[in-house]
Formats: C-alpha cells, sequence, structure tokens
C-alpha cells in the first residue's frame, strides 16, 4: 500500500451516492473484491481504475486523487492582527487574524467610523468579506460599495482598498490565494506555525 494515499475515501463517495460496493464495481466494470480491497487499502488502483471510479463520481482523476492524497489537518489560534503583522498598519487593532501562508481568515469587531487599510498585509489574493452585523464601506479603488449585514463581497485584494465601518459590527474577511495548490502544499507541510506556512 503506498502511504501517500488513503482510499478510503471511495467508501465515502460510494455511500454520499447511496451506492453499494457491488453496484459501484458494476458501474465501473470491477469486481466486488477489487471495490472492496481498494477501500480498505489493501490495493493501490491503477490509473485506469481510478479514472472509473472518478467517471461514476462525477469528478476528474485528478480531482479524485487529491481527495485519497492523506492530508494534513492544521488547527491554529486567532491572534490578533497588530501582534502578527506590525502596528504600522492603519485599524487592525480590531482583528484577529488565522494565518495559512497567504490564506488568511480575519476577524474583525470594529465600532462606528473605524477604518482599516492594510495593504502590506496582503499577497496576490482574492479578498472576500462576510458582514454578520453592522454595516461596512469598501472604498476599492476609489469606488464605494456598501455592504450590509449578510451580504458578501468578492474582489481581487491587489486593488487599494480599505474598510470604513458605518455602523457597528462584525465581519469576516477571507483571503483566498489565487493558486489554490499553494493551500495544498501548506497541508502537506503540516505546519502549525502561528503565522506561517
Amino acid at each position: 500500500m503506498h502511504e501517500k494515499y488513503d482510499f478510503s475515501v471511495i467508501r465515502m463517495l460510494r455511500k454520499r451516492h447511496q451506492m453499494t460496493i457491488k453496484q459501484l464495481a458494476a458501474k465501473c466494470g470491477l469486481t466486488y473484491p477489487t471495490v472492496e480491497s481498494i477501500e480498505v487499502n489493501k490495493t493501490f488502483p491503477t490509473l485506469k481504475t481510478i479514472d472509473a471510479l472518478a467517471g461514476v463520481f462525477g469528478i476528474s482523476t485528478s480531482n479524485l486523487l487529491s481527495l485519497c492524497e492523506h492530508v494534513t489537518v492544521l488547527k491554529r489560534p486567532a491572534q490578533f492582527m497588530e501582534a502578527v503583522q506590525g502596528s504600522s498598519l492603519e485599524g487592525v487593532e480590531v482583528c484577529r487574524l488565522a494565518s495559512y501562508g497567504s490564506a488568511k481568515v480575519i476577524r474583525v469587531q470594529a465600532p462606528k467610523d473605524h477604518k482599516i487599510h492594510a495593504m502590506e498585509a496582503h499577497d496576490d489574493v482574492y479578498e472576500f468579506c462576510y458582514v454578520l452585523s453592522g454595516q461596512v464601506e469598501l472604498w476599492i479603488n476609489e469606488k464605494k460599495y456598501l455592504v450590509e449585514e449578510n451580504e458578501t463581497i468578492l474582489f481581487d485584494a491587489l486593488l487599494d482598498h480599505s474598510y470604513v465601518q458605518i455602523v457597528a459590527g462584525e465581519y469576516i474577511i477571507v483571503h483566498v490565494p489565487k493558486n489554490t495548490a499553494m493551500l495544498s502544499s501548506v497541508l502537506d507541510s503540516g505546519s502549525s506555525e502561528p503565522g506561517g506556512a
């Protein structure tokens, strides 16, 4: 058995599709013992077999292989952004940050009229904002967007932008790497150090 892969995900996908081992085997042109052996990691399937399984589940072969790769789960505490990123950034004292390389989740709890402008904290990522409560005025390249409770906005974070709290509240900002393979490399490395990959 190849230690890098865990094919028990096949069982999870099969159950999600409400199929028995026998039904999956028939749809893939495989035998019952072959599918059973793959699901319990006794057999390493050929690329042709993986392709057949992926076809039944309606996903690409590469996506199925990615799902089967052993992935480390990382858990980190959120820290005050000012302590992690430095105090030179405007308004970040109200932010808590969980960072996994250039992927970041930022929780903001801000009073009325609070402004955040922290372009130095950005990599080449997409920025997604979800307003949980209050109202936020988001300025992107000198254009104003009002984002209210339970509204979201997505944009390229390399554009100059700042947040102004119009009504006191809370929102979540997520930095999504444009190259999501970076997230795989962070998970594969298993690094649990705050702020780093």
